[in-house]
């Protein structure tokens, strides 16, 4: 499946701006960015200066792979909005990524993983994975909703955000995000039916945005 390549994975999921570029099975160039208020100021840049760097161009690409939530909103609107403008002329299919997928796999693990991440207003994102796919759907619940153990769970999140429920246990991770998102991308590239692929893909949010939970209650 060489014609696949190469392939240029962005995740904006949390305040850092990860990116990867794979040409090959073996040759994989990662970078990253921190982001702030001014996302959009950061991401087309890093991107920009892989391709540069690895002497590609925008019409050498055959892929293209999307952090597509849940997360910042900010930064997930922002990551979207920068794929959809990079692929208005170059219509590549974009493939659509779980960020809580990533997440997992920063762990090397044969065993269930769990994923949580704050998602703020008392609330976490919850997922369940095996080996990098969902043991069930990502979900946008309240803490206190957190399903009980009576034995301990290891968790894994992006942050260091405390659970403070009773055996949920944070672990630490093994690979950073960059190097997950490409062990996912290899791990599942052989299964995926590219030709099926969108030429944009949407933001996952799972939870109301503040202005939404406001016409809500108005």
């Amino acid at each position: 499946m060489t014609d696949i390549y190469p392939i240029l994975a962005l995740d904006v999921s949390t305040n850092i701006a990860h990116a990867c570029l794979i040409t090959s099975k073996n040759k994989i160039f990662h970078a990253q960015s921190k982001v702030g208020q001014h996302h959009s100021d950061s991401v087309l840049p890093l991107l920009e200066k892989l391709l540069q760097d690895t002497e590609l161009t925008w019409t050498d690409l055959k892929l293209l792979a999307l952090a597509q939530g849940p997360g910042s909103f900010t930064g997930l609107r922002v990551a979207a909005a920068t794929m959809a403008g990079i692929n208005s002329s170059l219509q590549l299919p974009i493939w659509g990524i779980s960020s809580l997928a990533i997440t997992s796999m920063q762990l090397e693990s044969d065993e269930k993983i769990w994923v949580v991440e704050d998602a703020r207003s008392h609330e976490v994102f919850l997922g369940c994975y095996q080996q990098g796919l969902a043991q069930q759907h990502d979900q946008c619940i309240p803490i206190n909703a957190i399903p009980h153990h009576d034995t301990p769970v290891h968790y894994l999140c992006s942050t260091d955000f405390d659970l403070h429920q009773d055996n949920w246990q944070q672990t630490s991770f093994q690979y950073s995000r960059h190097q997950a998102m490409s062990r996912f991308i290899l791990k599942y590239i052989k299964g995926l039916n590219i030709q099926a692929l969108p030429t944009q893909v949407q933001p996952v949010y799972l939870q109301l945005s503040q202005a939404e939970r406001q016409l809500q209650h108005a």
